[in-house]
C-alpha cells in the first residue's frame, strides 16, 4: 500500500474471502473489475505526515466502496474486522485506525502530532483520496459511527467531490442534545421503577453545567442498551483479564484511547454539526438504532429533517448505539435500499 510496513490478516479471519487480490484488481483496471476478485489488503500509508493503518477488504473489487470512520474517539476497529463480514458481500469496506488510535497509535505513539478535529477531517480526506486511487473508484460511500459520524459530516461538507453519499449511525448532533436525551430516558426509567434515589441523583446532576462529565454519572446505568452491552463484550474479550499487557495490539488500543480522548474532549464537548449549515452536495442518510441512548435519536432525526441534499433518508433500525454491528442485516439492507440507489458515481 505504498507504506514502510505492511501487515497481513491470518487465514482464520479471511478464509471466507479466498486468496489475496491480484495487483491489477487494486489498480482498478477494466479487466480486473470484470473478474470479481476478492480484496484483502492492510498496512500503513503516509497520511497527514504520519504512517496510518488502513485495511481494504471485500468479496469483489467491483462492488461500491465504503470508507468507514470509527467512533470513540480512538475506538479503532482493527481488532474487530470480523464485524464487517456481513457488509463485505455487497461492499468493499475500508477501515482506518485514525490518528491516535489502535495500530496507528502503536506506530506513532504519544508523539503523535496535530490532535485536532480539523486535522482528523483532513486525514479522512487524504484516506479517501488514497482509496479512490487504490481501487480505481470515482467516489466512495462514507459511513461514520458516533464520533466518526460527526467527522464524516465535516468531511462531506468540505470535499463532496470525493463521496457519492454519506450515512451516519450513532449520529451525534450536539453534546448537549445527547446528554439531555439520555437524562430524559433515565428519568422515565427511574420513574417507572419508583427509584427515588435515582431521581434525586438526576435532579442534582441536571444542575451541573452540561460540559461537566460528572453529570453523566447519574445516567450511567441507562447509557448502553442491552444490545450495546452485548457488543462491548468483544472489547472486553480483546483486552483480556488484568493486568493489561504493556506491548502489542491490546496495549496500543488501550493507550490510544488514554492518549486521544483527553486531547479531543474539547472538540467533543463543543460539537455542533448544525454549525456547518444544512446544505450538502451529496445524498445524506442517518441509520439510527431506536434504542441509541448515547447519541440522541430525536436530535439526529430533527437535524436530518432540516438538511437540504440531493436525497436524504432517516432509517430507524432495531438496536442501540452499535446497531450497525449488532443488527448488521438491517444496517446493510438500509445501505443497499436507501443509500446505494441515490449514491452518485460510486
Amino acid at each position: 500500500m505504498g507504506s514502510a510496513r505492511v501487515g497481513t490478516i491470518g487465514p482464520d479471519r479471511r478464509a471466507l474471502l479466498g486468496g489475496a487480490v491480484a495487483a491489477g484488481v487494486l489498480a482498478g483496471s477494466e479487466s480486473a473489475r470484470a473478474a470479481a476478485w476478492p480484496v484483502n489488503e492492510q498496512g500503513f500509508v503516509r497520511i497527514g505526515g504520519i504512517d496510518q493503518w488502513i485495511a481494504i477488504q471485500g468479496r469483489d473489487a467491483a462492488n461500491p466502496a465504503i470508507l468507514y470512520l470509527h467512533g470513540g474517539p480512538a475506538e479503532a476497529q482493527s481488532p474487530f474486522l470480523q464485524e464487517f463480514l456481513p457488509w463485505e458481500q455487497d461492499f468493499t469496506v475500508v477501515n482506518w485506525d485514525q490518528r491516535g488510535s489502535g495500530k496507528t497509535f502503536g506506530c506513532n505513539g504519544p508523539s503523535t502530532p496535530d490532535m485536532t478535529l480539523d486535522r482528523f477531517v483532513l486525514d479522512a480526506i487524504e484516506v479517501a483520496e488514497h482509496v479512490r486511487r487504490r481501487l480505481g473508484k470515482r467516489k466512495l460511500i462514507l459511513v461514520g459511527q458516533s464520533w466518526g459520524a460527526a467527522l464524516g459530516v465535516h468531511a462531506v461538507k468540505r470535499r463532496p467531490d470525493l463521496f457519492g453519499a454519506f450515512a451516519g449511525t450513532g449520529q451525534p448532533v450536539t453534546w448537549a442534545a445527547s446528554v439531555r436525551s439520555l437524562e430524559r430516558f433515565a428519568r422515565q426509567q427511574a420513574g417507572a421503577a419508583g427509584d427515588q434515589a435515582a431521581l434525586k441523583a438526576l435532579d442534582a446532576a441536571e444542575a451541573m453545567p452540561i460540559e461537566d462529565l460528572r453529570r453523566l454519572q447519574a445516567t450511567g446505568r441507562w447509557r448502553m442498551s442491552p444490545s450495546d452491552l452485548e457488543y462491548l463484550k468483544l472489547q472486553t474479550a480483546f483486552m483480556g483479564p488484568p493486568p493489561p499487557p504493556t506491548t502489542g495490539d491490546v496495549a496500543d488500543w488501550g493507550a490510544g484511547g488514554a492518549f486521544t480522548i483527553p486531547k479531543l474532549l474539547p472538540a467533543i464537548l463543543s460539537l455542533d454539526i448544525r454549525s456547518l449549515g444544512y446544505d450538502f452536495a451529496v445524498p445524506m442518510a442517518v441509520i439510527q438504532g431506536r434504542d441509541d441512548h448515547v447519541t440522541s435519536f430525536e436530535a439526529a432525526r430533527d437535524w436530518l429533517e432540516h438538511v437540504r441534499a440531493p436525497a436524504k433518508a432517516f432509517v430507524p433500525i432495531d438496536g442501540g448505539h452499535f446497531a450497525c454491528f449488532t443488527n448488521a442485516p438491517a444496517f446493510v439492507a438500509a445501505l443497499k435500499t436507501q443509500v446505494l440507489p441515490v449514491a452518485r458515481g460510486v
